[in-house]
């Protein structure tokens, strides 16, 4: 029982070091944005991709229709989603830095939705006539947890149409406490303004 407690008491230390490694290691910061990468080229923000078993659409604030919505007689369809917050977010926060920031649907109702691949997105870009950059998008997590936390995880990057070369990339994964919000669209909208921060 002695050696044992020895034991613990000397990997104690060895364990605070390794955990001290990974938690740095974890919060390595990356790059910021790069304005100078769009080359003054149109900037196109396809519709953000939703990876996750959830619908994510934000909660409905007209009583009657959500109760429409819940005895079938009216689809959800009304309500906006998580993505489309994002999508918008972005799209102003680009806009105040003086980019060219737009929807490819404006273009071409066909490129609302491009892959994730970056060479298989410039493609299917080039072909309905962009040109400039692409930014893809990914929801990969997004949970309301019960003590109230929230975990994210969104995958970005942005991609030069002409060859489809992959110009910058960020992953933002957060915790983020939910717990002080009075409803679910609250929780959703300081998540999305979480992320533009990260972004920018």
């Amino acid at each position: 029982m002695v050696a044992t407690k020895n034991t613990r008491i000397k990997l104690s230390p060895l364990w605070m070091l390794l955990l001290a490694v990974l938690g740095c290691a974890a919060h390595t910061p990356q790059a910021p944005f790069a304005l100078e990468a769009l080359d003054g080229k149109i900037f196109w923000l396809p519709a953000v991709r939703n990876s996750t078993d959830a619908d994510l659409r934000l909660p409905g604030t007209n009583p009657l229709r959500s109760l429409g919505e819940m005895a079938g007689k009216m689809p959800a369809d009304y309500r906006p989603r998580v993505m489309d917050s994002l999508r918008a977010a972005i799209k102003q926060e680009l806009e105040q830095r003086k980019v060219n920031a737009r929807f490819p649907e404006e273009h071409d109702a066909r490129l609302s939705v491009l892959p994730l691949g970056p060479e298989a997105a410039a493609r299917i870009a080039r072909q309905g006539g962009l040109d400039g950059s692409v930014f893809l998008g990914e929801i990969r997590r997004w949970d309301v947890e019960a003590p109230g936390l929230m975990r994210l995880w969104v995958e970005f990057k942005l991609v030069r149409i002409a060859d489809g070369a992959l110009r910058w990339e960020r992953s933002v994964q957060k915790v983020l406490p939910a717990s002080r919000y009075a409803n679910l669209a609250e929780v959703y909208d300081d998540a999305v303004r979480e992320i533009t921060r990260e972004l920018f």
